[in-house]
C-alpha cells in the first residue's frame, strides 16, 4: 500500500510539472505590453480584455513593436510555431516627464545609418551606428538596435540622420508576393492549395491571394504568416471559385 501511494504521488507531481500552458490571457499580454512601454519611457496605458485568449507564446518568441512612431499603436506578434499577431492602442499619457521638463535640453544616444541606403533596403546590424545628440523635450527616435535589425526602410535615408519609426516599413504578418497556403473547408473536407499574396495583411485582415493552380484571385483572411483561410460563405474547389448561392 505504501509503495502504491508513493507511485500515485510521483505520477501526480510529474504530470503537473510537465503540463504546459496552452494559452495566454489578454490580461497577461497587457502587463507585458505596459512593462515594455514603461521601459521605452512611456506610461503604458493599454487595455486588453482578460477573456481574450491567444495560443501560448514563450517570452523569447514574443515581439512587441511601435508601428505608429509615437507609441500610440503597438503591434504584438508571436514568432513561435503557432504564430499570431494583433495591434492595440496605447492611450498614452506622456507624463513621465512634466511639462516643465519637456522644455529642457538633454543628451541622448540615437541610432543612425553608417551609409546612405535606398528605400526598401533591409537593415543589418553592421549598417547601424550610435550618435550622441542634444534634443529639447521628448522625441520619437528609435533607441534600440533590435527594433531596426531585419526591418526595411520606407524611404531613402542618409547616414548620420537619427532613425524614427516612421522611417521603417510596417511589419506585416503576410507581405505582398509571399507564398501562402490557401485553406478552405467544404463539407467537412479540408482543401489546401498553393497561392501568392497579392497584397499585405495583418492577422485576420482581409487579403487577396492568387491560386497558383487556377490563376484565380481569391479573397480570404490572413491566419498566420504562411496561411490564408477563406470566407465562411465562399466555396472553392480546385479551379472553381463561387459564392454561396451561385453556381
Amino acid at each position: 500500500m505504501k509503495h502504491f501511494i508513493i507511485f500515485i504521488l510521483f505520477f501526480f507531481f510529474n504530470e503537473v510539472k510537465t503540463k504546459e500552458p496552452i494559452s495566454i490571457s489578454g490580461k497577461d499580454l497587457e502587463i507585458k505590453i505596459n512593462k515594455w512601454l514603461i521601459e521605452k519611457g512611456n506610461s503604458g496605458n493599454t487595455q486588453i480584455f482578460d477573456d481574450i485568449k491567444y495560443p501560448f507564446c514563450e517570452d523569447s518568441n514574443l515581439l512587441i513593436s511601435d508601428i505608429s512612431g509615437s507609441l500610440s499603436l503597438i503591434k504584438v506578434s508571436c514568432l513561435g510555431p503557432k504564430d499570431w499577431s494583433f495591434i492595440t492602442r496605447n492611450k498614452k499619457k506622456r507624463n513621465l516627464d512634466s511639462s516643465k521638463q519637456k522644455s529642457k535640453k538633454k543628451k541622448v544616444s540615437v541610432i543612425t545609418l553608417r551609409d546612405h541606403k535606398a528605400a526598401g533596403s533591409k537593415i543589418k546590424e553592421e549598417d547601424l551606428i550610435t550618435k550622441n545628440i542634444v534634443i529639447k523635450g521628448n522625441s520619437n527616435f528609435i533607441l534600440d538596435k533590435n527594433d531596426l535589425i531585419g526591418k526595411k526602410l520606407k524611404k531613402p535615408m542618409f547616414s548620420g540622420r537619427p532613425l524614427l519609426q516612421s522611417n521603417i516599413q510596417k511589419d506585416w504578418l503576410i507581405e505582398k508576393n509571399n507564398s501562402v497556403i490557401i485553406e478552405n473547408k467544404v463539407g467537412g473536407i479540408l482543401i489546401k492549395e498553393e497561392g501568392i499574396a497579392i497584397e499585405d495583411a495583418d492577422f485576420m485582415q482581409k487579403i487577396r491571394v492568387k491560386n497558383i493552380k487556377s490563376g484565380k484571385i481569391i479573397h480570404g483572411f490572413a491566419k498566420n504568416s504562411k496561411k490564408v483561410v477563406l470566407k465562411t460563405k465562399q466555396y472553392w474547389f480546385n479551379d472553381v471559385y463561387i459564392k454561396k448561392g451561385k453556381k
